[in-house]
């Protein structure tokens, strides 16, 4: 292969004012298809890091000799070895991140991407692949754009890759099919080429080629090149052929609690990184309901779904999402989403916000993946809790991911949100410190809270050197928030659940089988005990061992059984979200529904600007209308006598939310719920 190295000394037309370049996260992997344990690390691997983050992380898969066989170490031996040499690796599989940060695939989390991308970079590595036919040119611009890194045995390292390589059948012996950035050809080896950098301002090249090979996916290959210091290894950046020239900025809120009729707006950063003015496409797109309305605002011009926009090079500009919600109840996800014209090879960018409105049951998928180590999801379990809420007569319920659920409450998005479904399932952590943070401040204002998984206690009561997450502060919630201890991690023996007769909300269940949803071999229903308030709601078949607790200390409600509703049938979750709801929404028995239904009616107009009426019936002697706003603050308090038949509510004194009202005389009705605008 011919290789040319040009040196230019021009200077950038433009430069971005922090004369940093973004930095990508790269991730060297060592693996093996025949090797058990990396069939364990790499899905949540895959799952927590390189899915959620392709427009920051990149990554290289070098294949090992051992220790079986793997037909992707046998296409290139030479050059796979010699980088396992290069990093000492003796076991896999094995991660370096940015060349010094050392640790197994599955124990690298956001925080460790965030943290480099954070840094961003003096350098910016700009590559090019452009196809002759059956060779191709590659062509590397290693630019600073700001103050060169010291040192001088940098070297820069170009690898060939094929992103996605699948098997109809596992190639080894560990029952992978599924193999992402596969190192086919390091260019011009794995030694690198040398290089001094220009200073800021200029930018050195380098020029290889390579021939297509017929057992490449040639859809699927793409360049990745690197700067590393070979005498510490670190890595200062890299960049990709695939890379996209445009970027797109987290916007400083990323959500809204939304009011009918009421926009709400994101403003996010976009930028061309590339290195001339470049046509991109902007395209807008959402899940929310057909009555909610949209439209972007970029350069003073709005447009509904699409627009084509030019940038200069290095240039920025704000890109303005408008949502203005309907009556509908939703979480309406908006997503962004820019892709180059002029250079259709590189990847697209998005960015996501998301718009709260009129939801008062969230069903929270915990963050963290299947206890197994397969990467699999919480969300591939949630319909349990979605279509339970269903069943129980929910017309204002959905579903979020937890990092959004934690972001969302600290952005004060939740705020027509009563009820907290929060699914773990067997997953890990089942908690973080900041998310129970933001759990105890919803909790503390009103919010009720269903939990259900079944190694929570054990992961919260483990220390890390065990496998577990303890920390004091998701101590203290078990104890004070769930009201729960954990006496110990459960077994085969816990095969059922058995509703506490005695119990007013869930005695009437009975018996409620528990199946082995994560196989035979992880069978953990933990065993947990009330604590204070804490009233205990199940026991394990017809033992005293607890296997549910419950508790109202007149500021919130919780529910929290032990195993995960996904290991129940279908029929018996849905029996447990509605005992639940009902429970949480005050329905717990054949009066309060009659009264409910018979004293109090549905306001109307619902939303109201100036002036809302309740009707009622069958009132007897004085009682009481109060209202209260989504955190239990009374807003108005009002006697009603017995010959009442409509109220009528002066709503222009309220701001604009949601209002909850409700009759108190000898019996309280249930509430009911109504919004003001104005």
């Amino acid at each position: 292969m011919k290789k040319i190295t040009l040196i230019l000394t021009t200077l950038f037309i433009a430069i971005l004012a922090n004369a940093q370049a973004p930095r990508y996260a790269l991730f060297e992997e060592f693996t093996q298809a025949s090797c058990p344990p990396c069939a364990v690390q790499n899905p949540p691997f895959e799952a927590n890091i390189l899915e959620p983050n392709p427009a920051t992380v990149r990554q290289i898969s070098y294949h090992t000799s051992w220790p079986g066989y793997d037909p992707m170490y046998n296409y290139n031996t030479s050059q796979n070895d010699a980088r396992v040499n290069y990093y000492s690796v003796t076991g896999v599989p094995d991660a370096f991140l940015m060349g010094t940060d050392e640790n197994s695939p599955a124990s690298f989390t956001q925080a460790d991407v965030d943290n480099i991308v954070s840094q961003t970079s003096p350098l910016k590595i700009r590559v090019t692949d452009v196809d002759n036919g059956s060779d191709h040119t590659v062509t590397i611009a290693v630019e600073s754009w700001g103050v060169p890194p010291a040192g001088s045995n940098w070297k820069l390292r170009t690898v060939i890759i094929e992103r996605n390589v699948t098997y109809a059948t596992p190639p080894g012996t560990n029952g992978e099919t599924y193999f992402p950035n596969v190192m086919r050809k390091m260019l011009p080896g794995t030694s690198g080429d040398p290089v001094t950098f220009a200073a800021e301002g200029g930018s050195v090249s380098f020029s290889y080629s390579y021939t297509e090979d017929a057992l490449w996916n040639m859809d699927e290959i793409g360049v990745v090149a690197f700067v590393q210091d070979d005498d510490t290894k670190a890595i200062e950046n890299c960049g990709a052929s695939f890379d996209a020239d445009a970027a797109l900025a987290e916007p400083a809120v990323l959500t809204h609690a939304g009011y009918i009729g009421t926009s709400s707006s994101f403003d996010i950063t976009a930028s061309n990184y590339g290195s001339g003015i470049e046509n991109f496409s902007f395209n807008l797109t959402n899940d929310a309901p057909g009555d909610w309305i949209s439209n972007f605002v970029v350069n003073a011009i709005t447009y509904t779904s699409s627009a084509t926009v030019s940038l200069d090079a290095n240039a920025a500009i704000t890109a303005t999402i408008n949502v203005t919600p309907g009556s509908t109840p939703a979480i309406g996800a908006y997503t962004l989403t820019i892709t180059s014209l002029d250079n259709p090879a590189q990847d697209p960018v998005t960015q996501t916000v998301y718009v709260f409105r009129g939801i008062t049951d969230l069903v929270v998928n915990a963050p963290g993946t299947q206890g197994d180590g397969t990467g699999v999801k919480t969300e591939d379990w949630d319909a349990n809790y979605v279509n339970g809420l269903v069943n129980a007569g929910s017309t204002t319920s959905s579903v979020i991911d937890g990092s959004i659920a934690e972001r969302a409450s600290g952005e004060n998005s939740l705020t027509d949100v009563e009820h907290i479904y929060y699914n773990v399932g067997w997953s890990f952590p089942a908690f973080t410190d900041s998310w129970i943070t933001q759990l105890e401040s919803l909790m503390n204002s009103g919010v009720n809270l269903f939990i259900a998984g079944q190694d929570i206690g054990w992961d919260v009561w483990t220390d890390a050197a065990a496998g577990g997450h303890a920390t004091i502060m998701q101590q203290d919630f078990y104890t004070n928030y769930l009201f729960s201890e954990w006496i110990a991690d459960g077994g085969s023996t816990n095969s059922t659940l058995t509703a506490v007769a005695a119990d007013p909300i869930f005695g009437s269940l009975g018996t409620l089988p528990i199946t082995h949803y994560y196989g035979g071999t992880y069978f953990y229903p933990d065993e947990i005990a009330p604590v204070g308030i804490g009233t205990a709601i199940f026991n394990y078949a017809s033992t005293t061992r607890v296997g549910g607790v419950r508790a109202d200390n007149g500021t919130f409600k919780v529910v929290y059984v032990a195993p995960g509703l996904e290991m129940l049938s279908a029929a018996n979750s849905d029996k447990v979200m509605k005992a639940t709801y009902d429970w949480f929404h005050g329905i717990t028995g054949v009066q309060d529904i009659n009264t409910a239904m018979y004293s109090v009616g549905n306001n109307y107009p619902n939303p109201s600007d100036e002036v809302t009426y309740i009707p009622v019936e069958g009132l007897k002697g004085i009682n009481t209308l109060t209202i209260t706003n989504t955190i239990g603050q009374v807003m108005m308090t009002v006697d009603v006598d017995a010959t009442t038949s409509l109220l009528s509510v002066n709503t222009s004194q309220f701001a604009e939310g949601i209002y909850h009202y409700y009759l108190m005389g000898d019996e309280k009705t249930t509430s009911h719920t109504f919004q003001v605008i104005h």
